[in-house]
């Protein structure tokens, strides 16, 4: 796996300091042009399907005529959702609102929030292109009343809709919602009780949309070629020609990945452990692991261990690009910020392990299963063994062709919910949360009943 992500980081560099975002008309023309060759061919996308598109032409009528404040709750199983959605904000809503013969006020757009992370990792082009969007950045582990204050900007008077994932971050998982958090509802019901005491109208509405893959036969070939290509980097002999499933040759991946991922921290499972607890293990001791490189306490009240894994990346990243400029340093203090990003860089090694297993279900679909369930998790298998080598999210690999769905559910009315804000916040930011869970749970249901 010689690739560039995988490989050591031992320099610290200079921080990335983004512009203002401020949306440029030229930028949005040029995005709207490109966007669906970007994802035909630099995504493999062969087409993009619009569930109850009413729901979301309508949401985007609502708020571009004054009547709403929208906030966009995208599921973020696979990655490449914010590319998607891309394409479906510029063209797609404005597509089938000509198809329902329904008359939008101007063109949609939406404003994104991304992790601060996202322009340190990526290249030249998304740093340009990101603020340029309208995209907003915020930071997961620390205080960021900026970024904070933007958002809720957005939320009250921006000019179009905010889309963001509640999961946080990339979940891994159509087919089950592993994880919400509740910043989502407690940034739009502050957002309606502000525009309430105001004596504004506008309901807060939020759209829950969930994000889904769909093969055709002509992705066998390539699912065959990924099986094949992930026993040959573990060094399993392949089982091409032989009489053996499909779920018994993931089945002695899984394990021997499992396995793999004990040794490297020397963990011995007991008779009778299910592979999930070994799992679970294995992210406990990759977590505690890269705190202790980094000198960071586990702390109280951490919770799932997610919030673990952010700390762990922010400091992480903190440390590799630094503020003031490493370029300016002694040739002692350059050394020493030098080898504290290359620490930084090892122990965000056992941190992306722990990312992504602890979303992982060990348990591989049945032979019989549909194909974007088998598709997705041999994409997992994948990820779990480059996660062990080094890897990370950039290096996960995309079966095609594929078509994206998205099913629109109905839209929840924060507005109306208000009176049990103001009675109990927690209990309501719970509430909704749960609403907008079994939005999900029905929308990954319609998929599996085709």
């Amino acid at each position: 796996m010689n690739r560039s992500y995988a490989k050591a980081r031992t320099r610290a560099l200079p921080d990335v300091v983004l512009p203002e975002p401020r949306i440029r008309p030229a930028v949005l023309r040029l995005a709207r042009l490109l966007s669906w060759p970007y994802l035909r061919f630099g995504l493999g996308y062969a087409g993009v399907e619009l569930r109850h598109p009413e729901r979301l032409v309508e949401a985007f009528r609502a708020f571009m005529s004054g009547e709403t404040r929208l906030i966009v709750a995208f599921r973020h199983p696979f990655v490449d959702e914010p590319q998607v959605l891309g394409w479906v904000f510029l063209r797609g809503v404005q597509r089938e609102a000509r198809r329902l013969d329904i008359q939008l006020p101007r063109q949609p757009h939406a404003l994104f929030v991304h992790g601060y992370e996202v322009p340190r990792w990526s290249g030249f082009l998304v740093r340009w292109l990101l603020p340029r969007m309208g995209a907003m950045p915020v930071h997961h582990a620390k205080i960021d009343l900026e970024g904070m204050a933007r958002i809720r900007a957005v939320i009250a008077d921006g000019p179009y809709p905010l889309t963001l994932a509640p999961e946080g971050q990339a979940s891994y998982a159509s087919d089950r919602v592993p994880r919400l958090e509740a910043g989502t509802m407690r940034l739009g019901f502050e957002a309606a009780s502000n525009l309430d005491k105001a004596g504004r109208p506008e309901h807060v509405m939020v759209l829950p949309l969930s994000v889904h893959r769909q093969y055709g036969p002509k992705a066998e070939r390539s699912l065959k070629r990924l099986v094949r290509r992930l026993e040959a980097f573990v060094g399993l002999a392949t089982m091409d020609g032989r009489n053996e499933d499909r779920k018994s040759r993931l089945l002695v991946l899984r394990d021997e990945l499992i396995g793999r991922a004990e040794a490297l921290y020397s963990l011995k499972p007991a008779l009778g452990v299910t592979p999930d607890e070994r799992l679970a293990t294995v992210v406990d001791s990759a977590i505690e692991t890269g705190e202790r490189i980094l000198g960071i306490s586990r702390g109280a009240g951490d919770g799932d261990g997610i919030e673990r894994v952010y700390r762990i990346r922010q400091v992480g990243w903190d440390r590799i690009y630094v503020r003031p400029d490493p370029r300016a340093l002694s040739a002692l203090d350059r050394a020493v910020v030098d080898r504290r990003a290359g620490e930084a860089w090892y122990a965000m090694r056992h941190m992306e392990l722990a990312d992504f297993a602890w979303y992982f279900r060990t348990e591989p679909p049945e032979t019989s299963a549909p194909l974007d369930l088998v598709i997705e998790y041999t994409q997992n298998l994948w990820d779990l063994a480059n996660r062990l080598a080094g890897g990370a999210v950039s290096g996960r690999k995309n079966v095609r062709p594929m078509k994206a769905i998205l099913v629109a559910a109905e839209p929840i009315d924060l507005s109306k919910r208000l009176q049990g804000y103001r009675e109990n916040r927690r209990g309501a930011a719970s509430e909704a949360t749960a609403a907008l869970e079994a939005a999900y749970i029905s929308c990954i249901e319609e998929i599996r009943r085709g």
